[in-house]
């Protein structure tokens, strides 16, 4: 891996990455700290490494990678996995002829997650400026108890979700978490199942007359195919986000890198595998 144009190679991706590559491999980019860009890197879900990372963002740096595997490498991979980017779309259908883009189950429920809580926000505005406080205090404490799954709430959190449907007059946020919870449980479900909750799910978003999660019903509406191919294979990225959060304790415990060189060279020290042997004290 070269961190940049003409700069010496600081590890070799030959003596790792080529040599781990699996059938199943995936991607994600973790943040760098203060200062720093976000740099893309490269897993296998089979055996549990990091293989490869590199400073940039992008189609383009994801096909730095490809480029550095063989035709026959690149024909062994069978599922790709990762989130909704078009860029991994694009990548994987060039470089990749036998995979299989699979989304990732966790990314597709963040989705509508991510809406849930901007329409909290937009409500809970609303009702800041029209002088509403009860309905901004409930709001309030809502924050966290409509994005977690309900068995993960606590006492106070379950009772605050008991006056969810009471929250706004036309009952929203309600609906919308009912969404939330709709899609949360389509991928562990039988693949015919989960095809026609699909479609029950895209009907009643696109009716809800609520703007944001209409429009994450155009975006669930284009990718339903892909969708659908995800509930069948099972796969996903939690082990990467493992791998993310290990890496993202990693800044914490340096206070930031001063460069992403620096970052990456310790991921590879931590998640790749490499065998570490403290030297034998001689007394």
């Amino acid at each position: 891996m070269t961190s940049r144009a003409g700069s010496p190679p600081a590890w070799d991706p030959r003596c790792r990455a080529c040599s781990t590559v699996s059938p199943r491999s995936a991607w994600t980019r973790p943040a760098t700290g203060r200062g720093a860009r976000t740099s893309p890197w490269s897993s296998t879900t089979s055996r549990k490494r990091v293989v490869w990372a590199h400073d940039g963002y992008g189609k383009e740096v994801l096909d730095l990678f490809f480029r550095q595997l063989t035709d026959e490498q690149r024909a062994s991979i069978k599922v790709a996995t990762g989130d909704g980017a078009k860029w991994i779309d694009a990548s994987v259908k060039e470089h990749l002829p036998n995979a299989e883009r699979v989304l990732d189950s966790f990314h597709i429920v963040s989705w509508m997650t991510g809406t849930l809580d901007q329409v909290r926000k937009r409500l809970w505005n609303q009702a800041r400026r029209g002088n509403d406080k009860t309905a901004t205090e409930t709001m309030k404490g809502l924050k966290y108890a409509v994005l977690k799954n309900p068995g993960d709430l606590t006492e106070r959190q379950s009772g605050a979700l008991e006056t969810l449907r009471d929250t706004d007059p036309r009952g929203q946020l309600y609906r919308s978490w009912q969404l939330k919870e709709l899609l949360r449980t389509l991928p562990h479900q039988p693949v015919g199942q989960a095809e026609a909750e699909l479609k029950r799910w895209i009907f009643r978003a696109s009716h809800s007359r609520i703007p944001e999660v209409v429009e994450l019903c155009r975006k669930i509406r284009r990718r339903r195919d892909d969708i659908l191919g995800t509930i069948g294979p099972g796969y996903s990225n939690a082990r990467l986000e493992a791998f993310n959060n290990k890496i993202k304790v990693t800044i914490r415990m340096a206070y930031g890198f001063r460069h992403v060189d620096n970052l990456i060279a310790m991921i590879k020290l931590r998640c790749s595998g490499l065998p570490t042997h403290l030297p034998t004290p001689i007394l």
